[in-house]
């Protein structure tokens, strides 16, 4: 704040005026005398003999001071300059007063920790305000804070959704951090602290979401879970794949788009059990940011959102725990104190039951064809330990294991067989996918304004397939014994240092700098031939792992330039080492808000971000099937251009907000796979000859209405948007629909809270058909037809005309819940009863062509493998 602000603000009226004449200036003559008196006296006389009225705060201008001043006949300010200097007073003419204030105001930094009073846990975007100043902070992702403010100030209001306010009493001359305890709310609906002096909901960047423990409670609870995932997904601007394909379409982005932090290590793979739930336990979350646009300098190695995930800390003072058992998984969760106070750890796990109780979950049998069946699973299992060394010194370590399995059996009958128990093969294939971390953080705070966080840690993404294949024609000896194998993954090595500095309340500068090490398999294949008469056949491709560097700097920058305006500006800068040859990149990145009257808020952004990996995939959904691959010579790194801006009206009382977005995004470098290849050919050691470079691009419109207090929450929103591609040697030349272009996109989540113990939540989601390639024409080839085929029937050739030029049918769901809760005396009971799907709607998973030799026709048919899922979730905290 300038000077002349400071003046205004710290100021209060004690003027004694004498002479209604204002008949003065700074040249006017004055002339005072005085011996061992206080600096006030001198006002006082000035007042009476020349008329000139003085104002200041006694809080701040301390004019107790004595002293001997004798002035002859000398112009005003050069007068008060002499009198005023020795003091470190400053003086302003406004109007017919004189304001006095000090040149600089004796300041102290008071920093710390905001945490939950019994568990210790640090609390995530806690405020911290001061309502004299009308200045305040909230923590950063540790739960700490750092204001610089007068010395004066007496004392500070915390407040955190969910937590009772509190004080923070300030003690002079305060060096060490200090811990400020909130007091939890039993029920989220009851309490909702909003700090209209601060206005909060202001503070937030354009495109972003910030999500606590208790605002994650509230959400509608599927399966017995409040998923995280879940939430973003109805968002507007965000689709959460299709029904049995995991991952998140953000803004016409794919999901390798998206970078998913675990206490800042990288998640590859985010769902489990085909997209019904995410990787991300609920019961130890402890708050997730997402961004989707406006994206901070700090965030850095994808195109289109930031989902930042902090895990909890464990209770440093007593053990306790949750534990869930439903029809689809089971959970548990514990944590608490190694020593008081000082360690604590926390550690969960879950498993879906799915292969016990439902052996065969999927299935197929025809007494005319092929039969098949089949179960998966997932388990996950996550730890954290949490050390304090000192008030400046913690040390995490967090670990987290997940892997889901999909067996399948496959058994094929003879064509024209009056024998219906032969066969002439069977097929057995094991699918594995997961993913690996470990992350290691060491806090440290170098002093009160300045706060650094070191970090390294380790991912890994694995797909492993095996199959086992036995044919055994009809009337021959011959068999055929066949047996393969595939496997790829990704790994990141990461080290990174973050620092956080606040020389003011309206100012805060991040940086720091990083170094990751990719280790990239593509794709390792075993393929064995023991059958029939001829020699066996033992072929293994090893295509070798490939090494990627990137080193990263940052640096941002967050103020308030004036009341109204706030501004985060930034850049980001990385490099990329992947054989011999060197790519990097500068990337800018801006954000401003500007505070209207009667809460109308404006924002706008630019942000370029840089990608180094891609993602090889010919599919709509999210598969364990996709392969992580680098930037080559060949293929160069995707990067891409951003612009939004919005507008936010809030209600008087924070109840209601309205948004409205419009952003535009260039994407370059972007690859698919070329025509006619398939994943699996294109895994070798030169994938990158078997894949298109092209341009992105996607705009459009986002709306979201949200109610925010009361028993009845939740919000609608509405999504219009275009997301197209373009490659020289795909489609004639010309752009086409992308995959994930959806047209016209509608979420409604809504939560009823009937008694404190009932509470209801449903979620209607509904999505324009997503683009499809299909055969415009089709004619009989010539050539000798396949065993499989009917007889004397020549194949079937079909010509492929635009790329993407039909759509799927539209897609919609509704999801309910019901949530009943009773609290006993050592623990709190719960159950949930839900429906995934809840109307049974057969949204599409896939489309095949069938041909039916009877009609002498064919037609288009449709896979849908996710029907209505009821469920019903038993859970106890304790």
């Amino acid at each position: 704040m300038s000077l002349f602000g400071r003046m205004l603000l710290g100021t209060l009226l004690i003027c004694i005026p004498v002479h209604a004449s204002s008949g003065w200036d700074w040249r006017t003559r004055v002339s005072v005398a005085v011996k061992d008196q206080p600096l006030e006296t001198i006002c006082i006389i000035l007042e009476k003999q020349y008329g000139i009225h003085f104002s200041y705060s006694k809080n701040v201008v301390d004019l107790s001071p004595l002293v001997t001043v004798n002035v002859q006949n000398k112009p005003l300010k050069k007068a008060l300059e002499d009198i005023f200097k020795p003091f470190d007073i400053q003086f302003a003419r406004i109007g017919d007063q004189i304001v006095l204030t000090f040149k600089k105001q004796p300041t102290q930094t008071i920093s710390g920790y905001v945490q939950d009073n019994a568990t210790g846990e640090k609390l995530i975007g806690a405020t911290v305000y001061s309502p004299i100043q009308r200045v305040g902070t909230t923590t950063n992702q540790f739960g700490f804070f750092s204001l610089t403010l007068p010395r004066d100030t007496v004392s500070l209001q915390v407040s955190y959704i969910g937590y009772k306010p509190g004080k923070l009493p300030v003690r002079k001359s305060q060096s060490e951090p200090v811990i400020v305890p909130l007091q939890s709310q039993n029920s989220l609906p009851e309490v909702v602290v909003v700090t209209d002096t601060l206005r909060q909901h202001d503070q937030v960047p354009l495109s972003k979401l910030s999500l606590s423990p208790a605002e994650m409670k509230s959400m509608p609870r599927l399966l017995g879970e409040a998923d995280m995932m879940r939430a973003i997904g109805a968002l507007p601007g965000v689709s959460g794949g299709i029904d049995g394909g995991g991952g998140l379409n953000v803004r016409g982005g794919s999901p390798d788009q998206n970078l998913v932090l675990l206490d800042g290590t990288p998640i590859f793979s985010v769902s489990h059990l085909f997209g019904i739930f995410s990787v991300f336990n609920p019961d130890i979350v402890k708050s997730a940011e997402f961004y989707k646009g406006a994206f901070p300098a700090r965030y850095g190695g994808r195109l289109s959102s930031i989902i930042d995930i902090s895990l909890k800390d464990g209770d440093m003072q007593q053990f306790h725990g949750e534990a869930a058992i439903g029809l689809i998984a089971a959970k548990a969760m514990v944590e608490g104190p190694i020593k008081k106070g000082k360690t604590s750890f926390v550690v969960s796990g879950r498993r879906s039951h799915t292969d016990m109780l439902l052996n065969d979950l999927v299935q197929t049998k025809d007494t005319e064809g092929p039969e098949s069946k089949g179960y998966v699973y997932f388990y996950d299992a996550n730890l954290k330990v949490n050390h304090i060394f000192s008030e400046k010194d913690r040390l995490y370590l967090s670990a987290y294991i997940g892997q889901d399995k999909l067996n399948l059996t496959w058994k094929e009958r003879p064509l024209d067989t009056i024998n219906p128990s032969a066969y002439l093969g069977n097929s057995h294939s094991k699918f594995l996918w997961g993913n690996y971390t470990g992350t290691l953080r060491w806090n440290h705070v170098f002093s009160p304004k300045l706060f650094g966080n070191l970090t390294t840690n380790y991912s890994q993404y694995y797909f492993s397939t095996e199959y086992n294949y036995n044919y055994k024609p009809i009337n021959t000896a011959d068999t055929s014994r066949l047996y393969g194998k595939y496997y790829s993954s990704i790994q990141d090595v990461v080290v990174k240092a973050d620092f956080e500095y606040r020389p003011q309340p309206n100012h805060t500068i991040k940086f720091g700098m990083g170094a990751i090490t990719h280790i990239f398999n593509p794709g390792v294949s075993l393929f064995e031939d023991e059958g029939g008469e001829q020699p066996s056949l033992d072929t293994t491709y090893d295509n070798g792992a490939s090494v990627g560097q990137e080193i990263l700097l940052y640096a941002e920058d967050e103020w308030s330039a004036t009341q109204a305006l706030r501004i985060n500006a930034g850049i980001h800068a990385s490099g990329f080492l992947v054989d011999g040859r060197f790519y990097h990149s500068i990337q800018p990145r801006l954000g401003l808000r500007y505070q209207l009257p009667h809460r109308w808020t404006v924002k706008a952004s630019y942000t370029h971000m840089t990608q180094y990996l891609h993602l090889l995939s010919n599919s709509n959904a999210s598969l364990p099937t996709d392969l992580w691959v680098p930037s080559t010579r060949k293929v160069q790194p995707m990067f891409s251009r951003q612009g939004s801006i919005g507008i936010v009206k809030s209600s008087r009382h924070r109840m209601y907000t309205m948004s409205a977005e419009v952003y535009y995004k260039t994407m370059d470098h972007v690859i698919e796979y070329s025509e006619y290849v398939s994943p699996f050919d294109g895994a070798g050691k030169n994938w990158d000859d078997e894949v298109a470079v092209g341009k992105g691009r996607s705009y459009g419109g986002e709306i979201m209405l949200e109610k925010k207090k009361g028993t009845t929450r939740g919000w609608i929103g509405y999504t219009l948007s275009w997301s197209d591609r373009k490659f020289p040697s795909v489609n004639g030349g010309k752009s086409f629909p992308y995959k994930y272009d959806r047209r016209h996109d509608i979420e409604i989540v809504f939560t009823q809270r009937l008694s404190k113990r009932w509470e209801l939540s449903a979620n209607w989601e509904y999505t324009t058909g997503l683009p499809l390639t299909l055969p415009t024409a089709s004619y009989e080839g010539t050539g000798d037809a396949s065993p499989y085929d009917p007889p004397q029937r020549d194949p079937i050739l079909d010509h492929i005309g635009n790329r993407n030029q039909y759509r799927t049918s539209s897609m919609h769901r509704l999801d309910l819940s019901a949530t009943y809760s009773k609290k006993k005396k050592l623990w709190t009971k719960s159950w949930t009863f839900s429906l995934y799907n809840a109307y049974n709607q057969p949204n599409p998973f896939s489309y095949y062509i069938v041909t039916d030799t009877k009609k002498q026709e064919r037609y288009l048919a449709q896979i849908s493998i996710l029907p209505i899922l009821p469920s019903v979730t038993y859970a106890i905290k304790f």
